[in-house]
């Protein structure tokens, strides 16, 4: 794939700039136990609000549940749009008799069953049984910022990445800290995992411009798939900065006040670019 082409797998939509979504994961459990039940919640979910299905998708593990908010809004909407999915899935705990569980990392004995989508089997028919368990243990908070153009989501992630060590220390819920994060900056044991087991590189790096980003992207092998670049911060195919560190949790306000902080990173980025 060439440099335009890989850049073509971005779509950037300016009547989104600055607009905010989120994305929040949990592991799933019956009987207090996690347990690999998300396509069985998922089909229920269909059936109790079909409106509002869309927003709930699976994960690699298929002890996970991802859920988000309808559409990227303006960071004043944001509590609303998380309580009217949050409603959703409360509803559906109880119906479904099912409850979630919110650590960031979920025990090393937990089932390591892979949800049946091609994708994710083709990823992990060879996957190092660490590797594996490593990414069915992790689960977080995604938050998302709208950006206008290539050119401006370059610049403004440059200026994200210098918050990098504020960010993780921001978005810690967990302080099961290890050795080398202590060394490092004082992350919590999900991020941990990640650099142990599933990162290339640990702080996001900058980049001169997107065709120095092309060449790690074919390096690394994901030119043809951007999902494949699990980087704590990240310009992502949706047109979006991708803030990736925060832990997973059911604190609302928490969320809500995290997003404020990506997007006054950002809005101020964008700002001083455009001057």
């Amino acid at each position: 794939m060439g440099m335009e082409e890989f850049m073509a797998l971005y779509q950037f939509a300016p009547e989104n700039t600055e607009k905010v979504g989120v994305e929040i994961e949990c592991h799933l459990a019956e009987n207090g136990q996690i347990a690999p039940i998300a396509h069985r919640i998922l089909m229920g979910i269909k059936t109790i609000a079909p409106e509002l299905s869309d927003c709930f998708t699976y994960e690699l593990s298929a002890c996970q549940l991802e859920w988000r908010t309808p559409e990227a809004c303006p960071i004043e909407n944001l509590r609303r749009n998380i309580l009217e999915v949050e409603g959703v899935i409360k509803e559906a705990e109880k119906k479904l008799r099912f409850s979630r569980i919110f650590c960031p990392v979920a025990p090393e004995d937990m089932p390591l069953d892979v949800y049946p989508d091609t994708r994710y089997l083709g990823i992990t028919k060879d996957l190092p049984r660490q590797v594996l368990l490593a990414a069915c243990r992790v689960a977080g908070v995604h938050i998302h910022i709208g950006m206008p153009s290539h050119a401006e989501a370059m610049a403004v992630y440059n200026k994200a990445v210098e918050s990098f060590k504020y960010l993780c220390r921001l978005g810690a819920t967990d302080q099961r800290i290890s050795e080398y994060c202590r060394a490092a900056i004082g992350m919590n044991a999900k991020m941990d995992i990640f650099q142990k087991h599933m990162i290339t590189k640990f702080f996001p790096p900058r980049y001169a411009n997107w065709e120095e980003f092309y060449q790690r992207a074919v390096n690394e092998r994901f030119d043809n798939d951007p999902r494949q670049l699990w980087d704590f911060i990240r310009i992502s195919k949706h047109g979006t900065i991708e803030f990736r560190m925060f832990d997973t949790t059911e604190d609302i306000d928490e969320i809500v006040f995290w997003a404020r902080v990506c997007y006054g990173i950002c809005q101020q980025a964008l700002a001083q670019n455009v001057a």
